[in-house]
C-alpha cells in the first residue's frame, strides 16, 4: 500500500517538474530566444560586447521605443497605429524647416510637437468619433503624411541642418549627470507611460476599454473617450522620438521614420508575447522588444550585411514571435489548472 503512494507521489512529482520545465521554456522562449541571438552575435563580432557598440544599441533604443510606446497604446485598445513612421519624419521635416528659416529653436519644437498632436487628434476622431477601422484610418493618414513630408521637401530632397543648432545637437549628443540625454528621455518616458498604464485608474479603464467594451460601458467609461486619448498619447510619444531622430541625423529627411514603425510594430507585438495577463501590451515587454529589435539590427550590421537582409532578418524575428504567440496560446489553452 504505502509503495503505491509513493509511487503516485513520485509520478506527481515528475508531472510537476515536466510542467514547470514546460512553463517556463514557454514563458521564457523570447528571453531564451534573446540570449541564443546575443551570444550567436557575441562569437561573430569580437566588438559586439565593446562598451561603443552597446552605447550604439541603447541609443538606437532611444529613437525605436518611443515610437513602440504609440503602438502599444494602440494595442491596449484592440487597434493599430501606423503613423508612427509618418509622425517622426513630419516632426524632423518641421524642425528642420524652422531652423533653416531661422526660427527661434524652441518655437520651432513647440510648433514639431502641434504636428504630432494634430495628427494624434486626427487618429483619434477617425477612430474614436468616426468609428472607422483602426488599420483603415491610420494607413490612410500614413499615405496622406507621405505625400505632404514628400511636397514639403520638394518631391523628397533631405533639410540638412549643417552646422545645426546647439540646443538640436543637445538632444541626441548631450549628456545630464552623466547619463546620455536620449537615454534619460526614454528612462522618464517609460517610467511615466509604466505609472500611468499599470498604477493610475486611467490606465486600468484603459486596459478595461480594450478587453471588454461591453462591460466598460456598463461600468459607466466613456469607452470613445479613452479610445482617443491612447491615440493621442501615441503621437506625442513618437513626435518624441521624431525629435531625437531628428537631433541624431540633423536634417529633416521624408519617409525616414519608416525604417523604425515596422521596428516600433514587432516590439509592441513582442510585449504581448511576454505578458503574463492573457497577452497584454506592456511597457516593459515593449521596451525589451524594442532592445531585441535594435540587438539585431546592430548585429548584422556588424557582420556587414547588406541592408536588405537586415529587413530580413526583422521580418523572420517579426514571424518567429507570431508562431510562438500561437504555441503560446494553445499551450495555456490546453492546460486544465
Amino acid at each position: 500500500m504505502s509503495s503505491s503512494k509513493n509511487s503516485t507521489v513520485m509520478n506527481n512529482e515528475r508531472i510537476s517538474t515536466s510542467r514547470k520545465l514546460a512553463d517556463f521554456l514557454v514563458n521564457g522562449s523570447v528571453v531564451i530566444g534573446f540570449v541564443g541571438i546575443v551570444i550567436f552575435f557575441a562569437f561573430r563580432s569580437g566588438s559586439f560586447f565593446r562598451w561603443d557598440n552597446i552605447s550604439d544599441i541603447l541609443l538606437r533604443l532611444s529613437i525605436t521605443t518611443p515610437a513602440a510606446y504609440g503602438v502599444m497604446l494602440a494595442l491596449v485598445a484592440k487597434g493599430i497605429d501606423l503613423t508612427p513612421g509618418t509622425t517622426m519624419g513630419l516632426v524632423g521635416i518641421t524642425i528642420a524647416s524652422g531652423v533653416t528659416a531661422g526660427m527661434n529653436f524652441g518655437l520651432t519644437i513647440f510648433l514639431a510637437i502641434l504636428v504630432g498632436v494634430a495628427i494624434g487628434l486626427v487618429n483619434a476622431f477617425l477612430i474614436a468619433k468616426a468609428n472607422l477601422n483602426p488599420f483603415i484610418a491610420t494607413i490612410s493618414i500614413l499615405f496622406i503624411g507621405n505625400s505632404i513630408e514628400k511636397s514639403v521637401t520638394r518631391g523628397g530632397l533631405p533639410i540638412y541642418l549643417y552646422p545645426s543648432p546647439a540646443s538640436l545637437n543637445q538632444i541626441y549628443r548631450g549628456s545630464t549627470l552623466g547619463i546620455p540625454n536620449p537615454i534619460l528621455i526614454l528612462v522618464i518616458m517609460t517610467l511615466v507611460l509604466y505609472l500611468f498604464l499599470e498604477k493610475s485608474m486611467y490606465g486600468r479603464r484603459l486596459y478595461a476599454c480594450g478587453e471588454s467594451i461591453k462591460a466598460s460601458r456598463a461600468s459607466g467609461i466613456p469607452v470613445r473617450l479613452y479610445y482617443g486619448a491612447a491615440y493621442l498619447i501615441g503621437a506625442i510619444c513618437a513626435t518624441i522620438g521624431g525629435i531625437i531622430l531628428c537631433s541624431q541625423i540633423r536634417s529633416g529627411q521624408p519617409l525616414v521614420g519608416h525604417s523604425y514603425m515596422w521596428d516600433a510594430i514587432g516590439a509592441a507585438y513582442l510585449s504581448t508575447i511576454m505578458s503574463r495577463r492573457n497577452f497584454r501590451p506592456n511597457v516593459f515587454g515593449t521596451l525589451f522588444g524594442a532592445l531585441v529589435m535594435a540587438t539585431v539590427a546592430n548585429g548584422l550590421t556588424l557582420m556587414g550585411l547588406a541592408f536588405y537582409w537586415k529587413e530580413f532578418a526583422k521580418g523572420l524575428v517579426i514571424l518567429i514571435m507570431l508562431l510562438v504567440s500561437v504555441m503560446k496560446k494553445r499551450y495555456e489553452g490546453s492546460r486544465l489548472f
